[in-house]
């Protein structure tokens, strides 16, 4: 499995910290905004997405970031919240609504960012663990076996499959 992350986010600083934490370990590319992110969603090119609620500068009452979790609910693609704005509605509905993996705020991960190593960690673990799950039972399949496909085999929402 490739792992690749799509960080969306508006700082050019945040993206490139990001990237300099993320890369050795992981394929990441980086975009400012929610339809640069869409480009790359609509190629499937990632499997992964950390995307800031706030995706404007200068719009204080901006929820690109909040519509890119929806769209990315919709493609069945995991992500993250990483956010400056980490109110507990806001929380709420990307984690209910959304089914966003996990919800950083940006504060906490400026003083630890192995917390982002982390997370992104998990979600990769849990994604291979289906991926292994689902070739066994495509090769059951394969060799005539009777076969199941549970509810386990799907890798969206991961943070179903989350231990907390």
């Amino acid at each position: 499995m490739r792992k690749r992350i799509l960080v969306v986010d508006d700082v050019p600083d945040w993206r490139a910290q990001l990237q300099s934490i993320l890369k050795s370990s992981y394929e990441v590319e980086t975009v400012d905004s929610y339809e640069a992110a869409m480009e790359v969603i609509r190629r499937g090119e990632v499997e992964l997405v950390i995307v800031d609620l706030r995706l404007s500068p200068t719009d204080e009452n901006d929820r690109q970031g909040m519509e890119l979790l929806k769209a990315l609910a919709e493609h069945r693609i995991n992500a993250i919240v990483l956010t400056g704005y980490a109110e507990h509605d806001i929380r709420t509905e990307a984690e209910e609504a959304y089914n966003a993996f996990d919800f950083i705020d940006k504060s906490v991960l400026a003083n630890n960012f192995q917390k982002i190593l982390d997370v992104v960690g998990e979600a990769f673990n849990l994604l291979e663990a289906k991926e292994k799950a689902k070739a066994q039972v495509i090769r059951a399949a394969g060799a005539l076996q009777s076969v199941a496909f549970s509810d386990d085999l799907n890798s969206w929402p991961l943070r179903k499959f989350r231990k907390r």
